[in-house]
């Protein structure tokens, strides 16, 4: 029983670890910032007004990476099946271990 409470606990602490480090791991890597597109001359026009106008580009919003559509089901499926499994292990390592004795 202690063994299995042990390894259940184990399983349970690493399943943890793994979901709280796969986001920092999973995030991209930070880059330097590429250089700018848009060259602005000095501020020195004759009307007033830039010669040729730029518009502002927005970032695009990014979808959701893949690893947190699939990453963390599958985690927590693994966990899942790795308790049951050590369930399975351990109600089957005791089943043989007591015989039961018929008192006539």
């Amino acid at each position: 029983m202690k063994r299995a409470r042990a390894a259940i606990l184990v399983a349970i602490a690493s399943s943890v670890i793994v979901v709280c480090a796969v986001p920092a791991l999973a995030t991209e890597s930070q880059t330097e910032p590429e250089a700018t597109t848009t060259t602005v001359a000095e501020q020195t026009f004759e009307d007033g007004e830039p010669a040729v106008v730029i518009p502002v580009v927005e970032p695009k919003e990014e979808a959701q990476p893949w690893t947190a559509r699939f990453i963390y089901p599958t985690i927590v499926v693994i966990t899942a099946i790795l308790i049951v499994g050590l369930l399975i292990g351990y109600n089957r390592s005791i089943r043989h271990r007591y015989k039961v004795v018929s008192g006539s």
